[in-house]
């Protein structure tokens, strides 16, 4: 069985990890990149961010950041420009 064959099914998500990333899908590489910066592209964080099925799911930022938060505050003024 290919690794993509299983679903875990939406009904089962409770939690997102927010990152875009760095290295393209299959690249077996887990290097993080900010909000609309990386190979995902703001339109799958606004497809997350303006779907019903995930109003009441929990997410956080997963993304660098310096001490002063500034790039937290620049995800989440991302995040915000995208929704609906």
């Amino acid at each position: 069985m290919d690794r993509f064959d299983a679903t875990v099914g939406i009904d089962r998500l409770r939690f997102f990890h927010l990152n875009d990333s760095k290295t393209p899908l299959g690249s077996n590489k887990d290097r993080h990149d900010h909000i609309g910066k990386g190979e995902l592209g703001k339109e799958a964080f606004r497809n997350i961010v303006n779907d019903e099925r995930f109003r009441d799911v929990g997410m956080s930022l997963e993304t660098d950041k310096g001490d002063d938060l500034e790039e937290d505050r620049m995800n989440l003024a991302v995040l915000r420009e995208l929704m609906d």
